[in-house]
């Protein structure tokens, strides 16, 4: 996959997102909500930890797909609404 999106991540964040960056750019506005939909295994991507560091990361061009991803079916169910 190359696209803007990507391209712009990867220059921004690098191969990995965590902390902030990371549920930020999942559309979570806090810690907490990203926590808890964690927990219930809905967070839309796969999450891992890394030796020695805190907390959770994600690759950013699994991030960046997901984004697209949901980007599009925002896109198809406003089709559907206007039909």
């Amino acid at each position: 996959m190359t696209s803007d999106l990507l391209t712009h991540m990867m220059s921004r964040f690098g191969p990995t997102l965590g902390g902030q960056d990371l549920y930020s750019a999942l559309g979570f506005k806090t810690y907490g909500a990203f926590h808890r939909r964690r927990q219930l295994g809905e967070v839309g991507v796969h999450i891992f930890k890394l030796p020695g560091r805190r907390g959770w990361f994600a690759r950013t061009d699994e991030v960046a797909r997901w984004l697209e991803e949901q980007s599009g079916k925002s896109s198809d169910r406003s089709t559907e609404l206007r039909s």
